[in-house]
């Protein structure tokens, strides 16, 4: 049996006191317990030496009070903790009713006085797409008819309107070459489809073939999209007295059921919906409806009809963010009094691929670049918006 030595520890008390104790190494653990609340409490009855455990400070390990010093590999100047146990006492016989948490109208009525610290925020309604195309021609269409709004009252009014009449009948009634007709009808194409794309096309034989090419296999019925009224929707009566706002509002419907027909469903949309166990057409129909949404053509998809829903080609509402952020810009305002600026915003609208090239341009390019600029800004302080905490 090995000879027992002295050793000296430090104890620190609950409230952080510190104390010297000179022990040997054959003392057990409670020992050296009760030694350290005498000493720290002296004969308060109320310390219950079952109420404490004693915790080594750097090994942070719980000590046993049966084994000694030697045991639990305490050395010289070491330093232990004397803890109070928690009490885990539960009353395993609580009825349900004392379990129950208040109800919510005993919540409102102790908090009714309670200053508002984090009152409701109000959401923009405006929902940013991934599809950055549709909210720029959200965009154009504000510009386009508050433009429009403007030079309603300019001088040169008739002017710029007799230039978009003459936009307007070039688009609802182009020369067709005889000779495409002949052509792609040989290929196989119903006389009916050729005519009605190479008016969109211009009689361009080569974008109308690749169009005929793509949509060959639509049913017959998707020839509802090219009919004569649908397609000059705008074209009637073009002699007749038009201002400018009229002249728009008809090539901005034009626009529209153009972009109709040249709709291409997003791939990735598609195969995610059809992952959901959506039918293909269905999907197809509802991506065409809603312009490629994938989330709102879910929801069509599941039976939900909201006008919201649809790709409508409409401008942005008034009380939007991105609406007040770029009508109130001076740099914008300025752009709006200008008809050339008009006639800029209807042609991205027109072809969209343009803004690559247009965004080039010297006079054009910053203006545009502006306008897309201040669009992220907001749409990332809308985002970010939804997250504030007011202190």
């Amino acid at each position: 049996m090995s000879e027992s030595k002295s050793l000296l520890i430090n104890i620190i008390s609950p409230e952080g006191m510190i104390t010297n104790f000179n022990i040997t190494s054959d003392m057990t653990i409670n020992a050296i317990k009760n030694i350290a609340i005498k000493h720290f409490y002296g004969d308060d009855t109320s310390r219950n030496p079952s109420d404490f455990r004693l915790i080594h400070s750097t090994k942070f390990k719980c000590l046993i009070d049966n084994y000694n010093i030697t045991n639990e590999n305490i050395n010289e100047n070491e330093e232990l903790m004397l803890i109070n146990i928690r009490s885990t006492s539960m009353n395993d016989n609580l009825s349900e009713k004392a379990l129950k948490g208040p109800s919510k109208e005993l919540i409102l009525q102790v908090t009714e006085n309670l200053p508002i610290r984090n009152p409701p925020k109000h959401i923009p309604s405006l929902y940013c797409p991934a599809d950055f195309q549709n909210e720029v021609r959200k965009i154009l269409i504000t510009l386009v008819k508050a433009s429009a709004r403007i030079i309603l009252y300019s001088p040169e009014a008739q002017k710029f309107c007799d230039i978009l009449k003459e936009k307007l009948e070039t688009r609802c009634k182009p020369n067709i070459n005889p000779n495409a007709i002949k052509t792609l009808t040989e290929m196989g194409y119903s006389e009916k489809k050729v005519l009605k794309i190479l008016r969109l096309r211009k009689s361009n034989i080569m974008e109308a073939l690749e169009w005929l090419t793509e949509h060959q296999n639509d049913p017959e019925d998707d020839d509802n999209d090219l009919d004569s009224e649908s397609i000059e929707t705008g074209c009637q009566d073009l002699n007749k007295e038009e201002n400018i706002l009229n002249i728009v509002d008809r090539l901005l419907k034009n626009y529209h059921h153009c972009r109709k027909i040249d709709f291409k469903p997003n791939s990735r949309a598609v195969q995610l919906l059809l992952e959901m166990g959506f039918e293909e057409n269905n999907i197809i129909e509802a991506l065409k409806i809603t312009g490629n949404n994938q989330i709102n053509a879910c929801e069509w998809l599941l039976g939900e009809r909201r006008h919201s829903l649809q790709d409508l080609d409409k401008e942005l509402d008034s009380d939007n963010p991105i609406y007040k952020a770029i009508m109130n810009d001076p740099r914008i305002q300025l752009s709006l009094t200008n008809p050339n600026m008009l006639l800029v915003y209807l042609s991205l609208l027109e072809t969209p691929v343009a803004i690559g090239e247009r965004i080039r341009d010297p006079e054009i390019g910053p203006v545009l670049d502006h306008i897309i600029a201040m669009y992220h800004a907001e749409k990332h302080a809308i985002h970010m918006n939804q997250y504030v905490i007011d202190f």
